[in-house]
């Protein structure tokens, strides 16, 4: 099984919390689902390995592109996958994750297969 692959998901809406974690644990995946981008930036300094992070962009205080340049400023995460999962469907908002690191973008609402898809393809 995956349970020693961890995927944390940050994203400030609990039912797309609740959604992204049952997918996940139901495909096999350890999860961490946090609500908080300051507790995720947090947890990621204090814990054991995270094998990639699900990120929504519009979330208060940190949005998801000022955690990706925290994320890219710290060596040990740098090289963590990061794929947005956002309601943000522009181009614009793609190409600007993807600049800052992100290494894939899926807008809501979501393609559920094509979200496992992508899960499967950037995890080690």
């Amino acid at each position: 099984m995956k349970q020693d692959t961890n995927v944390l998901i940050v994203d400030d809406s609990g039912t797309n919390l609740f959604l992204l974690q049952r997918l996940l644990e139901d495909e096999g995946y350890g999860v961490i689902a946090l609500d908080n981008p300051e507790e995720a930036l947090d947890y990621l300094d204090q814990h054991g390995p995270i094998d990639l992070i699900l990120l929504d962009i519009m979330m208060p205080g940190i949005d998801g592109f000022k955690f990706l340049d925290r994320i890219a400023e710290q060596p040990s995460l740098k090289s963590i996958p990061v794929i947005m999962v956002t309601a943000k469907d522009d181009r614009d908002s793609q190409q600007k994750a993807l600049d800052k690191g992100a290494v894939d973008y899926m807008s809501k609402p979501l393609d559920l297969n094509q979200l496992k898809d992508m899960v499967r393809r950037h995890l080690p």
